[in-house]
Order: structure tokens, then sequence, then C-alpha cells
């Protein structure tokens, strides 16, 4: 599965999200692919070139699966990780550098969840194609108004945009419930994401471990994660009718 995390202006938590389901996923791969600069080299004080260059660089090459597996690196620990510039202008142009030849590449990597840090869409970005080929491309939001109607107007010009089907993901359960936002902007809704500052932290620290799958965040990411794995068959049967 190729999955692509988007958010619109004021909705926090698509590097948080993209990492919490690379992390509950046994063959997960999570790629940043933000331009305005990756986040976890700095949360986690890791150090050295990120690999999302060196990605880029070897993508136009080859587009095959090499080009990606050769530059993972298990940041945070159990966690395989693709790691973007942290700097805004390294990090766009790095991004615009892999145009079209990230999918295929991935696509080649037998039975990965490869989760897309996309960061802030919007059609206008000269890096907008960065999550075109996904199988789904999820909306974070959070579940208040100000959240929905953000992400309301990125559900039609991403359907515009993009191969597979597009659905919500919603960060927190309060005021409203996830089945209220999916209803409000018209899409699937893949459930709610757990706000979990502990378990994030656990995760960030101590790894995969125990204590970040008893974690109220690793526990709702894997259930989003199933729903997510089973609204692919109806997204690769509207990326064919389209």
């Amino acid at each position: 599965m190729l999955l692509g995390l988007v958010s619109a202006k004021g909705s926090p938590g698509v590097t948080t999200a993209a990492l919490a389901l690379a992390a509950a996923s046994q063959d997960g791969l999570l790629i940043e692919l933000d331009p305005s600069g990756g986040s976890i080299e700095c949360w986690t004080g890791v150090t050295g070139e990120p690999g999302l260059p060196r990605v880029a660089s070897g993508l136009r090459r080859s587009a095959g699966p090499a080009a990606v597996v050769e530059h993972v690196r298990h940041v945070p620990a159990g966690v395989r990780s693709i790691l973007a510039p942290t700097a805004g202008p390294y990090a766009e142009s790095t991004v615009a550098m892999t145009r079209d030849r990230l999918a295929p590449g991935l696509s080649d990597l037998d039975g990965v969840t490869a989760v897309l840090d996309g960061g802030r869409w919007s059609r206008s970005q000269p890096t907008a194609h960065r999550v075109s080929a996904c199988d789904l491309v999820a909306v974070v939001c959070t579940p208040t108004i100000h959240g929905v109607e953000a992400a309301r107007w990125l559900v039609e010009p991403l359907r515009a945009e993009v191969a597979g089907q597009v659905v919500a993901l919603v960060v927190g359960e309060r005021p409203y419930p996830a089945e209220e936002v999916g209803a409000a902007l018209g899409v699937p809704v893949a459930g709610s994401l757990a706000w979990d500052p502990r378990g994030v932290s656990t995760l960030l620290t101590r790894g995969t471990g125990r204590g970040w799958e008893r974690s109220s965040l690793g526990r709702s990411a894997r259930t989003v994660l199933a729903t997510l794995e089973a609204l692919v068959p109806t997204a690769e049967a509207v990326g064919r009718a389209g």
C-alpha cells in the first residue's frame, strides 16, 4: 500500500500520524515528503545526511527499489524511515527532484506499507504531484469546526490530482466524532488517531517496544491502519475507473 498523508493550513499532526501508522505496520516505511522540511531529525536528535536527497539522486538513474531501500534508517528505533532535509528550500528542491519516479520504486517493494508524509498540501504548489500516485491519500484534520472547514477545501482539488481515493483521518475525538467529520467532508473516514503526547514521546525516545504498543496512539494506529488497508481495493478501482 502506498499511503499519502496531507493536511490543510492550521491542521497539525501529519508527521505524527505518518510516524504512528508506519510504526503500527510490521512492514512500514515512512518517507518524509514535506516541502517545508522534515521534522523527525529534530525530534529524535539523529545526525548525518538525510536519506531523501540520495533517494532522489538515485531515482534519476533507476526507478527500482534499490534506489530507495539502501537509504533507509531505523529512526525512531524500529521504524524504517527516509528522512527529508530540515531546511525548507533544500527540502522543497529535493521533493521536486523525486518527480514521478518515487512511486514505481516503492510499488516494487513487495508487502511494504509506504507512508508518505506530504505535509501541508495545496494544488498550487510546484510539488503538488508528490502524493499523486498513492493508493490512498488521507486528509489529516482535527475534529473541530475550523479543522473540518480547512480540510473541506482540500477534498476536491485532491480528487482531481491523485490516482487513488481521498479519505479523512481524524486526530483526536472531540468535539465531533470521526463519522460526522467524514460525512461533512463527503469522503470515507479511516477513523481517529488518539491525541496522545505521551505515546508520541514513547515512540520517539524508546522506539516500537511494548510501551508504544500499549499506548493509546499505538492501539488507535493499528485500528486505523486496518481500516486503510481495507479501503485499498476500492481506491484501486476508483483509480482504474478514472
